[in-house]
């Protein structure tokens, strides 16, 4: 009895190629569309502050990783639609097919080149990402537009420099009206002696001024003695804007960096909020690639639509993987607002393409 032919090593390998070409050309154009919007979007700014030079060029290559960890899951699913759509006008899939090789023979080796990617995307969003993004703000910030760094986020805390000492926050929430939580100023004296410590539960910007909550001061004699004092007054001199600044944003931090502050908000009793799912963001995103590739498998080697021609492919591309960035942005804001828990928030988008994939393989299988 003759045994059903089964892909080859060589087979596998030439699977794999024919996707990496068209993925390799989606990734590079997706790129440098991102790059020329950014351009666009801040070439204004960039004339203003003469940032037309060799730092202006330098920003964005610093954001160059974190772009192609962003355009990934979309070119995997370009790349995929367009190395079948290449394959089925070759006839190459009917032959395959027409010899007893089933789809998920086939589907096989791309499938493993996705996960392979899933898994690098997730080790250079963790590793190479954080640190240039951090690069990238602060030279746009510091060195293009000559703005002043008046603090740093350490200790899992936002420190800030004001004339006449440091403030502390345990965290700033940005969403209107802004907040501040567990704030602490320490006033310094002109030989940089310790004065006094002002300590407050929180406070609410109004649009002019922070408004302070259970606000006291620990007053410092001259004989080391610490008396504490009630205060309805609080030296906060800093905008909205100089904690936004100094704040990061979730894909400055990697996953233990994310993870130690939003044990660290919790031992404080605040709620760490939207940086919850932030880090579940940080598990599935990545594994977008291969949802996408899976996708892209099913919908090319189903018979229905093996006459799409290149053009429609890369249309196709790009209307499924907008609709996945329009679904995890409601998902995400959705699980910062606290309206979905934050673990659904993050995998919901996976879930919803990663079941229609499944589908339409099984779906079509019955041909």
């Amino acid at each position: 009895m003759n045994e059903r032919p089964r892909l080859s090593p060589t087979v596998d390998r030439f699977l794999v190629m024919r996707f990496m070409e068209p993925f390799a050309f989606s990734l590079g154009a997706f790129t440098a569309v991102y790059v020329l919007g950014d351009f666009f979007e801040r070439f204004d700014e960039l004339v203003q502050y003469q940032g037309l030079n060799w730092i202006g060029m330098e920003y964005f290559l610093l954001k160059l990783p974190l772009i192609i960890s962003q355009v990934l899951p979309i070119a995997c699913l370009v790349g995929v639609l367009l190395a079948f759509a290449l394959l089925n006008r070759s006839g190459e899939v009917l032959a395959f097919q027409g010899l007893g090789i089933s789809r998920l023979e086939m589907a096989a080796p791309v499938l493993v080149l996705a996960l392979v990617i899933s898994l690098l995307d997730f080790g250079f969003s963790e590793t190479v990402v954080p640190f240039t993004t951090r690069q990238a703000r602060y030279l746009y910030t510091v060195q293009i537009k000559k703005g002043v760094q008046k603090g740093v986020f350490a200790f899992h805390r936002l420190w800030l420099r004001s004339r006449d000492g440091f403030l502390s926050v345990d965290h700033y929430d940005g969403r209107t009206p802004p907040r501040l939580y567990g704030v602490t100023f320490l006033h310094l004296g002109p030989d940089h002696n310790l004065i006094d410590v002002h300590k407050a539960d929180g406070a609410v910007w109004d649009g002019h001024q922070w408004h302070i909550s259970e606000a006291h001061i620990l007053r410092i004699g001259d004989d080391g003695s610490v008396s504490a004092l009630s205060e309805s007054a609080f030296p906060i001199e800093f905008r909205p804007a100089d904690f936004i600044l100094v704040r990061q944003d979730p894909e400055e931090f990697s996953l233990s960096e994310l993870n130690h502050y939003i044990h660290s908000l919790k031992r404080k009793g605040l709620a760490p909020g939207g940086y919850v799912v932030d880090r579940d963001l940080k598990f599935a995103t990545p594994l977008a690639c291969l949802i996408m590739v899976a996708l892209g498998v099913a919908l090319s080697i189903d018979p229905l639509p093996r006459h799409l021609s290149l053009g429609r492919s890369f249309g196709l591309g790009l209307i499924i993987g907008f609709g996945y960035w329009v679904v995890l942005g409601f998902t995400s804001s959705f699980g910062h607002s606290g309206v979905l828990p934050p673990w659904m928030a993050a995998w919901l988008p996976n879930a919803v393409f990663g079941t229609l994939a499944v589908s339409i393989f099984l779906f079509g299988e019955e041909h």
